[in-house]
């Protein structure tokens, strides 16, 4: 077992280690691929983060489930292989998720804690695709593979994967959504071995440029004491700004079937770097929160990161909700509020006038940024560094766009398909003329940025890699609108 914060460089260091990239507080392995977060579970008052993982190289392959732990979403304490590539038997282990068999359904029990449950993709040598499940009775360190395997063969689909399981109280079952091709199918199951269709879902709806894959399933409360069931299906290519993307649905599951209640695609993200996010399992029943994070890269461009000896990152875990915005609900994300008590303000200022300030090289930090509404305006943020290289985010009040400029960012490989990132604002409520503000929240991390624009609805989250850290912001505004800009250093406890 391999202990270690998210920050830490591991034992072994390469020549070639690019440290002023390594981020702070978002998640990344000591070294090697990775890319989807799978398995998520709360259990024993830990968050369980299982991911795809090669443990012997830095490109995709080998496929395995890594396995890192933490009880307050930043600081992570990376594991040893949970469940191991077996190309002699079943083949790669694919993405899935775990649950917690409190009622020892399955009757894989056989200690006197419940256990854990983990739903995979089998993906054989010869490209077939089916679902197997193992079982850990030690909190998730030790998995032993059911010999039944799979306890779902492949129905004849090419893309038959990334299983996403958890229990419906009203139905007293459990459901199973999977990503065919360019659907999703649901399945039902009384013990987590026996399992059977159901229904599908995605015929004509949604974005269908590209595969299907990771979806998730849950039920998030409304403003107004209400819920409603959210779907999440990845997608690519065909994201908001080509290669990979989230978009969701939101609507009603009876058990069997899901029903959406708009015709419109929707993004979770409109940044290139969020893909293959899924939610954590078994935290509602301690806390009525769902929590969200999300590889923090894109398949256009994955294996080519200039990081090393690791290559990969994961999102800061985000908060979901259901915010109303006229007579529609859209998904609104914020990073998780484990952040707050790791705060440590260095700027606070507001004027009419631009605004300047120094940032930390060494750190990560938060800023909030607020300015008076004008849609004649063009409210501007620059990212610089004393080599010249800038990063700038620009709001179009006219069009109600937020546009990310990363094209003179520092690295910047031909295969970056997206330099311009461009979000249509998602809350139709700015476009009233009685808004007087709005506001926005970043998350800076070595080499990633994460916006949060107003209330959440609309984000971007995009890899940066500068030759040298940023050191400086300006915001400006083109008329004398009021602006404020605070910046907080994110005091993670790590190792150099």
């Amino acid at each position: 077992m391999s202990e270690l914060c998210i920050t830490k460089q591991g034992s072994a260091r390469s020549p070639n280690e690019t440290k002023h990239w390594r981020p702070l507080i978002h998640f990344t392995p000591a070294k090697n691929w990775i890319n989807d977060p799978n398995g998520l579970v709360f259990y024993d008052d830990k968050f369980h983060l299982f991911f795809q993982h090669n443990p012997f190289g830095a490109a995709w392959g080998n496929m395995s489930w890594g396995h890192a732990v933490s009880e307050d979403l930043i600081h992570w304490t990376e594991l040893d292989v949970a469940i191991p590539s077996d190309p002699d038997n079943l083949g790669y282990i694919f993405s899935g998720s775990t649950v917690v068999d409190v009622q020892n359904s399955s009757g894989l029990q056989s200690t006197e804690h419940p256990p854990l449950v983990a739903l995979y993709t089998n993906h054989s040598t010869d490209n077939v695709q089916m679902q197997s499940i193992a079982v850990s009775t030690d909190g998730g360190v030790y998995w032993q593979k059911y010999r039944g395997n799979p306890v779902i063969p492949n129905p004849g689909i090419k893309d038959f994967r990334d299983p996403k399981v958890f229990w419906h109280a009203a139905s007293e079952k459990w459901i199973m959504i999977l990503a065919a091709g360019q659907n999703i199918k649901f399945y039902q199951s009384d013990n987590l071995i026996g399992w059977q269709f159901v229904s599908c879902f995605g015929e004509d709806q949604g974005c269908h440029l590209g595969e299907w894959e990771c979806p998730d399933l849950f039920e998030l409360p409304t403003t107004n004491g209400q819920s409603k069931w959210v779907l999440l299906v990845s997608i690519n290519p065909g994201g908001p700004n080509s290669g990979s993307g989230t978009q969701y649905f939101i609507g009603n599951f009876d058990g069997s079937h899901f029903n959406a209640e708009h015709d419109d695609v929707r993004w979770l993200d409109f940044g290139p770097d969020n893909y293959a996010g899924v939610t954590w399992d078994g935290l509602q029943q301690f806390e009525n929160r769902r929590i969200y994070v999300a590889w923090m890269s894109n398949w256009s461009y994955a294996s080519e990161l200039p990081t090393s000896p690791w290559r990969g990152a994961m999102t800061i875990p985000r908060e979901l909700r259901l915010q109303q915005c006229g007579s529609e609900y859209l998904i609104s994300s914020a990073p998780v509020r484990e952040i707050e008590a790791l705060l440590k303000n260095i700027v606070s200022i507001e004027s009419t006038d631009t605004l300047t300030a120094g940032l930390p090289s060494d750190k990560a930090y938060r800023i909030n940024f607020q300015f008076g509404f004008n849609k004649n305006d063009k409210p501007l943020l620059s990212f610089e560094n004393e080599l010249g290289e800038k990063l700038i985010i620009k709001y179009l009040p006219k069009l109600n766009k937020i546009v990310m400029d990363r094209r003179n960012a520092g690295w910047n490989l031909k295969l970056w398909t997206m330099p311009l990132i461009e979000a249509n604002v998602q809350s139709r409520q700015f476009d009233s003329e009685n808004a007087s503000t709005l506001s926005g929240q970043l998350i800076v991390d070595m080499s990633s940025i994460e916006l949060f624009w107003h209330d959440g609805t609309t984000s971007l989250t995009a890899n940066v890699f500068p030759t040298e850290a940023f050191n400086k912001i300006t915001f400006s505004t083109e008329s004398s609108a009021k602006k404020s800009l605070t910046v907080d250093i994110i005091e993670a406890k790590h190792e150099a």
